[in-house]
């Protein structure tokens, strides 16, 4: 065995780290910097699942299966945990890292290594193991730019394990799973028949009716034929309860079938076994792979079936999970942060809250920010709801606002391509190149001065509605792009029932069964005084309306139009779930609705001076809690150092300073004399762990390697972990950290 992975497996074994191996760092290279450093025990509810391998360890064959049911679920982080956990009790087991490059799907430069460490090791597996390393190496292999030959090779060594080893479920499951992927990642390899790969699927679930396949079969017909994949629906989360994503899936086929009461069902579920899996592990929401895809989802099904103030409550949850500048900012497409401010600004839009819209924007809810691709629904928002108000000169201004960022906006698109033609002709680029190049730099700034015009054109309608032009604000109305059903109620304000009638009609066609459309339909065929055409709409919205909110405005709307009809004050009905949906635990055991901060672990350590410190001590007051590695650490002393420097913007902030160190008692003062050369000492405790027992108890501590980790944590009052960064290097942008803990404390100040 190499000493480099002795060192890895076994730290023990080692007296010391190469000089080259920073602090905090792993011996193995960066690849092993990322990804899940804390080990986990056997959780079960990963999914009955198993493919016999290879392995010295008496729990290796469990740890290799719960992984196995992970990565079906596709549960990467939390899958590579149980590799690397066998991995470092067997580092002979090739198929652990084997099931690391899988784990990696979505990052092929980590996949590589992890393989290439299978392949060093693939003699200690077995025929059947090797055959499954070889063709995730000639896989990996390949060369990028020829995706469709690589891709088709490793289905034809799934199709090969499936031929020489009959009985084995799994190679038939990841051949069908890597089927669909190839067909909808560039469409270089489309499927060209669905009911072939069911067929391979059914021979999974005819020798494991619960296997966690029906994964599979639900993204298989999601966009084809979603029916199909009803069954599959019905039983995947109680193929891997203990998996969100496996609750998740089967809102995929409900919302496609409209069924979003059953949807939204499963997407809650999802939240809920997420946040106990957080609260338990201590983690980010944005740490969890699709968790705020699901829950912005959630909120998009709740407007469907009317249900405001949940779909309201979630988007604000987004908003106020912990923010991180690589988890969760709004520069990452599927953060909670820009999910959650996309959702917030629907659903105040559609709910017609406009004063709660105005409130909102003039908050942290809805901050005005620099980026114009971000600012301009904001400013949409606001102008409609001045409109909406009936305020003029506070629309004027909205204009002028958006005046200022189309300025802006322009100035941008300028700045951009200039920068791409400076640097196109300092690399001596062709002229045709040259051209190419500055278009290209231009074209995002550019889409944004398009939007900016076309949300102006909208609100300048709205101010023509107001000055009694109707001819400019129908004009303006037909450009604007707003949903069918709140543009046919402004058709009808403006006596324009023909066309009301018409598109509040497109908006309910076929099977649709969103509330909203449905509700200003009804407003339509009452208005134009067509009761047979109202009563049956109106009979389609309660079959919805389990979940309506009475007092939103399009909701509230509607009880003049019951009590016409002869229909109770309270004219909703309850929702009853079909018989395929099939039994469900009750909701609520599965956790909560909302991401919790976890408990901080308590702690005494001794200071400098071998009085002890307590975390209770701290009680009553917010705390900057950092772990760091020694005074030997280099980059730890500019942490230290750089906080010390701005211990009065902490201490404005309302923010103590408490660092935990490995050093010793006596190792302490050695930190204090990198500190200062006069023989000052930091103006915060510096307090000693050298047994990294709170390094453990706080998840800063590479468990497979034996060493610990940087980290920095805000606790609130009530000792309450809010915010947490745990990495290879210490973090280092307090710009941010004092920010964020601002906002997060005043959010759960309750």
């Amino acid at each position: 065995m190499s000493r480099l992975l002795i060192a890895f497996l076994c730290p023990g074994l080692l007296l010391a780290e190469p000089e080259a191996i920073e602090p905090g760092h792993s011996h193995q290279g960066e690849s092993f910097n990322e990804g899940p450093r804390q080990a986990s025990g056997l959780i079960g509810g990963t999914g009955e699942v198993t493919l016999p391998i290879r392995t010295q360890w008496d729990q290796g064959q469990a740890y290799f299966d719960q992984g196995l049911g992970q990565l079906h679920g596709f549960w990467y982080y939390e899958a590579e945990r149980s590799f690397r956990q066998l991995a470092a009790k067997d580092p002979d087991c090739a198929m652990a890292y084997w099931g690391m490059a899988m784990a990696n799907w979505e990052n092929e430069e980590r996949a590589k290594g992890f393989i290439n460490k299978a392949v060093e090791l693939v003699e200690h597996a077995s025929p059947h193991g090797q055959a499954y390393i070889r063709a995730q190496a000639n896989y990996l292999d390949g060369k990028p730019d020829d995706d469709k030959k690589r891709r088709q090779e490793l289905l034809n060594d799934l199709e090969s394990l499936v031929h020489d080893y009959p009985d084995d479920i799994e190679a038939k499951a990841f051949l069908a799973c890597r089927i669909w992927q190839f067909s909808y990642k560039g469409a270089i390899l489309p499927i060209h028949s669905h009911e072939a790969v069911d067929a391979l699927l059914q021979q999974v679930l005819a020798k494991a009716p619960l296997h966690p396949s029906h994964h599979y079969r639900i993204h298989l017909w999601d966009k084809r034929k979603a029916e199909r994949a009803i069954d599959s629906a019905a039983k995947l989360g109680f193929t891997a309860p203990e998996i969100a994503h496996m609750w998740h899936m089967p809102g995929h086929i409900y919302s496609k079938l409209q069924r979003f009461e059953d949807a939204a069902w499963h997407q809650q579920a999802s939240a809920r076994v997420d946040h106990a899996h957080m609260h338990e592990q201590r983690l980010l929401p944005d740490q969890i792979f699709n968790y705020a895809h699901n829950n912005e989802w959630l909120a998009r099904n709740w407007v469907n079936l009317g249900n405001g103030p949940a779909a309201l409550e979630m988007a604000k949850s987004l908003l106020a999970n912990p923010r991180h500048p690589k988890l969760n900012s709004m520069d990452g497409k599927a953060h909670s942060y820009r999910f959650g401010r996309m959702r917030l600004i629907e659903i105040l839009e559609k709910f017609e809250l406009w004063e709660d819209a105005l409130e909102l924007s003039r908050g942290e809810w809805l901050e005005p920010l620099e980026v114009p691709e971000h600012e301009i629904p904001r400013l949409r928002l606001i102008g409609l709801a001045h409109f909406h108000l009936g305020d003029e000169p506070a629309l004027g201004e909205t204009l002028a606002q958006l005046d200022d960022l189309s300025a802006r906006a322009e100035n941008d698109h300028e700045k951009a391509q200039a920068e791409a033609n400076a640097k196109a002709e300092e690399e001596k680029k062709k002229p045709e190149e040259i051209e190419k190049l500055v278009k290209e730099a231009g074209k995002q700034p550019g889409q944004q001065i398009n939007r900016i015009k076309k949300v102006r054109e909208e609100l300048e309608g709205c101010m023509a509605e107001l000055d009694g032009d109707t001819e400019a604000a129908l004009k303006a109305l037909a450009k604007s792009g707003r949903p069918k059903h709140a543009t046919a109620l402004r058709h009808l304000v403006l006596g324009e029932n023909e066309k009301a009638d018409e598109l509040s009609k497109a908006a309910v066609s076929g099977d649709k069964r969103e509330a909203l459309p449905l509700a200003a339909r009804a407003e339509v065929l009452h208005a134009l005084g067509r009761p047979e055409e109202l009563r049956e709409c109106f009979e389609r919205l309660r079959d919805v309306s389990s979940q309506i909110d009475p007092e939103a405005p399009p909701f509230a709307r509607m009880a003049p139009i019951a009590k016409a009809l002869g229909f109770p004050a309270d004219w909703t009905r309850p929702y009853e779930a079909p018989a395929d949906f099939g039994e469900r635990p009750d909701i609520d055991t599965l956790g909560p609705i909302h991401w919790e901060p976890p408990v901080a672990p308590s702690f005494t350590l001794p200071d400098e001076s071998g009085l002890p410190v307590s975390l209770e001590s701290h009680r009553g007051k917010p705390l900057i809690l950092i772990f760091y590695l020694g005074h030997g650490c280099l980059h730890c002393s500019e942490q230290l150092n750089a906080v010390a420097d701005r211990i009065a913007d902490f201490k404005d902030a309302g923010l103590p300073v408490l660092a935990v160190s490995t050093d010793t008692i006596v190792e302490l003062s050695k930190s204090q004399a990198n500190y200062s050369e006069d023989g000052g000492s930091f103006p915060f405790p510096l307090i000693a762990d050298p047994s990294l027992t709170s390094f453990r108890a706080y998840g800063t501590h590479d468990d497979f390697e034996g060493k610990a980790l940087h980290g920095t944590f805000l606790l609130d009052p009530k000792g309450r972990i809010l915010w947490s960064d745990i990495a290879a290097d210490p973090f280092m942008d307090l710009d941010f950290l004092i920010k964020e803990s601002h906002r997060l404390l005043r959010l759960h100040a309750d």
